[in-house]
């Protein structure tokens, strides 16, 4: 066999591989769908999914921001001449959000957990 075959097959081999990892990497759908409206288990059950993400992503960017915040000079050049850009301050942003979605969806879980009684 020659070189440039045996390239080949394992350039074949290697994208075959890599496509079957992102091919599993990714969700296989977006958002889970939204229950009836009048189910109230699996309003419950949804919000309580949604609360759980929402944590999660705030964790994710809590993450981020500690990251960022080992390479100060890293972070000034984003910024730019101009300093438009506040990456701390915009990780802050989204964690704050994140956890106050979090909280409103275990909200509305405990809501239909109570119009299941």
């Amino acid at each position: 066999m020659t070189i440039w075959k045996r390239w080949i097959q394992r350039s074949v081999l290697c994208g075959l591989l890599l496509g079957g990892l992102v091919a599993f990497a990714t969700p296989a759908s977006a958002a889970d769908p939204m229950p009836a409206i009048t189910d109230h288990a699996g309003m419950a059950t949804w919000y309580e999914k949604e609360a759980a993400t929402n944590r999660e992503k705030a964790k994710g960017m809590a993450a981020m921001k500690a990251e960022y915040a080992k390479s100060p000079a890293f972070v000034q050049s984003m910024a730019g001449a101009g300093g438009k850009t506040d990456i701390p301050r915009h990780c802050d942003s989204l964690i704050s959000s994140y956890t106050k979605t979090a909280e409103e969806a275990d909200q509305l879980a405990k809501v239909h957990h109570g119009m299941m009684k």
